[in-house]
């Protein structure tokens, strides 16, 4: 049994008047505008039943719009996996709350071959989740999956109006100038390589990261990060950005380099080959009861021994 999760209702505010259809549904539905627009034109935006294929249109307070996220023609059918072990947190007849592993990516997609995170649920559930939010394929920690449509689409109103708390560790390069701060840029994919993200000054997405020092530990740091955007890589990218990229990511830090530089008698942190990041906190309000709902998950053994092994150095 299949289903689709993919609807989405949209009520919208007053502040959000004078805005162009496809610039709202990007912005509530966290996608590209061009998407927006893809579903626009596909008739896939409904206002009181009816498709608005304008994507200029100017949203009014008050009107409230359908979306299908995805086209009814694209297949859903994801074969399950049993062989991949979930550390369920949390779980009712509306949401699940897991603990993410390392190495795990969580959708199928280009170089997956159904070992993802979805695969694994829906062996667990034997139906079609929600995904509400991702972690990079070496991101640990923990995230909300919803089991129904109602859950789903809750969730994901939670999380366009920033209802989410998202709490993250990371281990950062080097001792920060200031204990707390907040990192607020536009971020947007690099030019000719769309798989990484990069600041800019005016396109893309506006990114906003706040950060607490919990303890310096030698050449490292251990730092909170509370996302109150949630873009593609945001952390990674901002604590590179303000020259305090995370251990073992090699992408947006030249990790290889600081390591040897730093750690030279650790074989450990030389070969350390994730980005040394977990989501720790995440709080919600229960898609049914309307609770508040917060769920911890500690480091994982490879970065706590990461900070043994910075800790014995210093």
């Amino acid at each position: 049994m299949t289903i689709d999760y993919s609807i989405i209702t949209l009520s919208v505010n007053n502040d959000k008047e004078k805005l162009r259809l496809d610039t709202y549904i990007a912005e509530k539905c966290n996608i590209s505008r061009s998407k927006a627009q893809r579903l626009i034109q596909n008739e896939q935006v409904k206002l009181l039943g009816t498709p608005i294929i304008n994507n200029d249109y100017i949203v009014k307070p008050d009107e409230e719009y359908v979306v299908h996220l995805v086209q009814p023609d694209i297949s859903t059918s994801i074969e399950p996996n049993y062989d991949i072990k979930l550390n369920i947190v949390y779980e009712d007849e509306d949401i699940i709350v897991l603990s993410k592993q390392s190495g795990l990516t969580v959708h199928p997609g280009a170089g997956t071959n159904n070992d993802t995170l979805l695969n694994a649920v829906i062996a667990h559930l034997n139906v079609r989740p929600g995904i509400v939010h991702r972690l990079d394929k070496d991101t640990s920690g923990l995230m909300v999956i919803a089991k129904n449509e109602a859950a789903h689409s809750f969730l994901s109103e939670l999380l366009s109006n920033r209802k989410i708390k998202r709490e993250y560790l990371a281990v950062v390069w080097g001792t920060l100038s200031s204990q707390q701060g907040t990192i607020k840029t536009n971020i947007a994919p690099k030019r000719g390589n769309k798989e990484m993200i990069c600041v800019t000054k005016i396109t893309g997405k506006l990114a906003i990261t706040h950060y607490l020092v919990q303890k310096v530990i030698g050449q490292v740091s251990l730092v909170k990060c509370t996302l109150e955007t949630g873009r593609t890589h945001q952390i990674r990218v901002h604590m590179s950005h303000i020259g305090h990229s995370i251990v073992g990511d090699q992408v947006y830090g030249k990790n290889s380099s600081k390591s040897t530089k730093y750690a030279k008698n650790s074989s450990f942190i030389r070969n350390f080959n994730r980005q040394a990041l977990h989501a720790y906190t995440l709080g919600l309000y229960h898609p049914k009861s309307k609770e508040y709902m917060e769920f911890v998950s500690d480091l994982p053994q490879d970065i706590k021994t990461l900070i043994g092994e910075f800790d014995n150095i210093s």
